[in-house]
């Protein structure tokens, strides 16, 4: 505990009472202290609880923007819960709360506003004002909510025909500005939009303050904690890209991790009841009709088979709604559709882990590298790790002269093989250039499948000849449909 929470104060940018680090460094002390008491650390747990609570409840009276908004801290009031979750578990009992929920609360604070924009006296012959003043003011949790939802009540149940016009016009407008003003506190101005984690592995970066010093500018909530050469970061940012472009210069990212924070806030405040009918689903989206087929069978819960023409950001938003799952990992076939896809994540209401494939192996290879018995973070980080793990090459036609890796030309109308993103190979003839590739990539291995494209569905003989050739090697044909690319070859 004394080690966590000195890492936790010492990795934080700028560290401030009244937040989650205050409740870090209250369980320490006050472990601690009952240490002298207690050895069950079970007893302990549950008997730090009560003082957590007390400490979360100081918190407005540390911060001034709690007090303004009435509220304790929400990072500080995770903490208390999860130490909660932990001692629910040893203790085998329950715990709960009796609030209202604060979409109900915040629509009950709008419609007032509403009703009382128009008068008084109006309001207080509606129906909905029977109903805030039948709520049971002790359930709402937020102070400061409670206290103007009161002097509503207050307002329209005192309010006689006898008070000066004046008083009930000054009396009106306080009402609207402090209904107003809880509306304002809990739809904040997020200024920076991506809440941003990564984990980079890296023998550049020196310590930990020079790379905190090169993220600031990118910019709020920093935290950089260093364990060797491992730096876990933490930041709130609008460039979460160009961040991670930044530190790959130093290292390699082994884990990446991108929330969209106003969605998060805009599903929160919903009216809208979200019924996930699945806790995670993987949803794939591919141009070729043949790897669609491939790609559920190797379990993909849905597939966006979309050809010729790249998918709208609209197209993709109603795939990502229509799962109706909680947790969503998804790829795509083509790098040209990550935008619209990160875009599209920013509009549906699922939390959706992009894996940044950009062809149809990639996907392949993701799809046999994950499982569903993982939880949605290990399927995100065995996705990661499971594509560009199948080596290929793809086999294309020139639509102009362009060239080879090699610097030579690949003529018009010929076709070229293309490895690890470069031209290797060129051949007038599809077939014999082929050939050469799985002579020339295959050597080690004892598996080559050939995923056929819509430009050769007419063309067969390609594998016999192949076989033909290749006598040792295993080959294997399906038809993957791709636009692109008149054969994607592989290599196992």
């Amino acid at each position: 505990l004394e080690n966590g929470c000195r890492n936790a104060y010492e990795g934080t940018e700028n560290p401030r009472e009244g937040t989650m680090l205050t409740l870090m460094r209250a369980l320490k002390e006050k472990y601690g202290e009952l240490m002298e008491q207690e050895d069950d650390p079970i007893v302990i747990i549950s008997k730090t609880i009560p003082y957590l609570k007390e400490v979360l409840d100081k918190t407005p009276e540390m911060l001034p923007v709690l007090k303004q908004a009435g509220v304790i801290d929400s990072g500080g009031a995770g903490f208390v819960v999860f130490i909660q979750g932990i001692n629910r578990e040893l203790q085998h009992n329950g715990f709960g709360t009796n609030g209202l929920p604060v979409p109900i609360l915040l629509k009950i604070g709008e419609t007032t506003r509403k009703y009382i924009a128009k008068g008084l006296s109006k309001f207080r012959n509606t129906s909905f004002a029977h109903l805030v003043s039948s709520i049971d003011f002790s359930k709402i949790q937020n102070s400061r909510l409670r206290e103007i939802l009161q002097n509503v009540r207050k307002a329209t149940t005192n309010l006689s025909v006898n008070n000066h016009v004046n008083n009930k016009k000054k009396l009106q407008e306080t009402l609207i500005d402090e209904l107003e003003e809880i509306n304002n506190l809990w739809n904040p101005d997020i200024k920076q939009k991506y809440c941003t984690e990564f984990v980079l592995e890296s023998d550049k970066v020196i310590s930990r303050e020079q790379l905190r010093e090169m993220l600031a500018p990118f910019g709020d909530s920093l935290i950089v904690l260093q364990a060797g050469n491992k730096f876990k970061v933490h930041i709130h940012t609008n460039k979460p890209d160009d961040i991670f472009d930044k530190v790959k210069q130093y290292g390699e990212l082994v884990f990446t991790k991108v929330d969209d924070m106003k969605k998060q806030h805009r599903n929160f405040i919903s009216d809208d009841v979200i019924d996930y009918r699945r806790d995670k689903s993987i949803y794939c989206i591919v141009s070729g009709k043949g790897f669609a087929e491939i790609l559920q069978k190797l379990g993909a819960d849905d597939i966006l088979c979309y050809g010729k023409n790249k998918p709208s950001v609209d197209q993709l938003v109603k795939g990502l709604d229509n799962l109706k799952a909680k947790n969503i990992i998804a790829a795509a076939d083509d790098s040209d559709i990550l935008m619209a896809l990160k875009y599209a994540v920013s509009l549906c209401k699922s939390n959706v882990f992009i894996v940044e494939s950009d062809n149809p192996i990639d996907l392949i290879g993701m799809m046999m590298g994950i499982s569903k018995d993982y939880d949605i973070m290990t399927m995100f980080e065995e996705a990661m790790k499971s594509i560009h793990t199948i080596p290929f090459c793809g086999i294309a036609r020139a639509n102009r002269q362009v060239l080879a890796d090699s610097g030579k030309p690949v003529k018009k109308n010929d076709y070229f093989a293309v490895y690890k993103k470069k031209i290797i190979l060129s051949n007038p003839n599809m077939e014999e250039l082929a050939i050469e590739a799985v002579n020339q990539l295959a050597n080690g291995y004892g598996l080559v499948t050939v995923y056929k494209g819509l430009p050769s569905r007419k063309n067969n003989g390609l594998v016999d000849r192949l076989k033909e050739q290749f006598p040792d090697i295993d080959f294997e044909e399906y038809y993957g449909g791709q636009y692109n690319y008149n054969y994607y070859i592989t290599f196992e």
